[in-house]
């Protein structure tokens, strides 16, 4: 197993960023569940954890980051920088047209 350790500036006015973190998670879930096989949502919706095949993963919200903190496959730490490319340009995506 791997660590995995990586944080995000999502760019966002509060609200929209809980809006898409969320929808982002339960979007993933849908279209992924093969791997994403539970996920735990904090009571406020600001932390997620998601576990599947040999990992667990706890997604973090706050004012300015998404934050991702778990133990993965060896194999899955590999495609890190891949994972993170696509991460930063979905939120760059969802960033509110006037920003």
């Amino acid at each position: 197993m791997a660590q995995l350790n990586m944080s995000f500036e999502h760019g966002q006015p509060w609200d929209a960023a809980r809006a898409n973190f969320e929808s982002s998670i339960e979007r993933a879930r849908q279209e992924h569940g093969r791997w994403i096989h539970s996920v735990t949502w904090s009571e406020d919706r600001t932390s997620a954890r998601l576990a599947g095949p040999s990992y667990e993963v706890v997604l973090n919200l706050d004012p300015t980051h998404v934050r991702a903190q778990g133990k993965i496959p060896l194999a899955l730490k590999l495609l890190e920088p891949a994972v993170r490319r696509f991460v930063e340009r979905t939120l760059r995506d969802q960033r509110p047209e006037s920003a």
